[in-house]
């Protein structure tokens, strides 16, 4: 099975509940088991997309080839109420393949890893707090480092309630 990770977000609605949502759907797909998540963080937004975001990082250990995971995430995002006609506005639910094990990818709109997730707190302080000695394939750095090397003025701040009361939620690391 292939380590990834996938970024969770969302900035419209009850974004506790849509975010659960994903994180339990992520549980239930096909060659697929989800073997943890980070806590949520409220974050500040990128660019003019509304109000603040909950974000959170899951990892997922599949068997799914990479375009199909990322064809089920955005399938996923549509159910849960995503609008397509407004790509970088606000969104019901926001869904990234993160990291793909260390497989470094370019082809026909899949690019992984995500290529900007090493400029943003919003993915870095989850990621960190789920898996810190990971390391980006391309940059070489574990997410800790690049982390605590990052200048993104953005704020994140960690919610101490887990996202989802049955599962055990992240420790809100620094």
């Amino acid at each position: 099975m292939i380590e990834t990770y996938i970024g969770i977000g969302s900035n419209l609605g009850d974004r506790r509940d849509f975010c659960a949502r994903a994180l339990g759907l992520l549980g239930m797909l096909p060659q697929s088991r989800l073997v943890g998540s980070s806590s949520a963080y409220e974050t500040e937004p990128v660019g003019d997309v509304g109000g603040p975001f909950l974000n959170l990082v899951a990892r997922v250990d599949t068997d799914l080839p990479a375009w199909r995971l990322l064809l089920i995430l955005k399938e996923t995002e549509l159910g849960l109420g995503r609008d397509r006609d407004r790509p970088s506005g606000p969104r019901t639910m926001d869904l990234d393949l993160l990291f793909y094990g260390d497989q470094v990818i370019q082809d026909h709109g899949l690019v992984v890893p995500h290529p900007r997730l090493h400029q943003r707190r919003f993915v870095l302080a989850p990621m960190a707090e789920l898996a810190p000695a990971f390391r980006h394939p391309v940059l070489g750095e574990s997410v800790a480092s690049l982390l605590a090397a990052l200048k993104d003025p953005h704020a994140v701040r960690c919610l101490e309630k887990p996202l989802v009361p049955w599962a055990p939620g992240g420790a809100c690391r620094p």
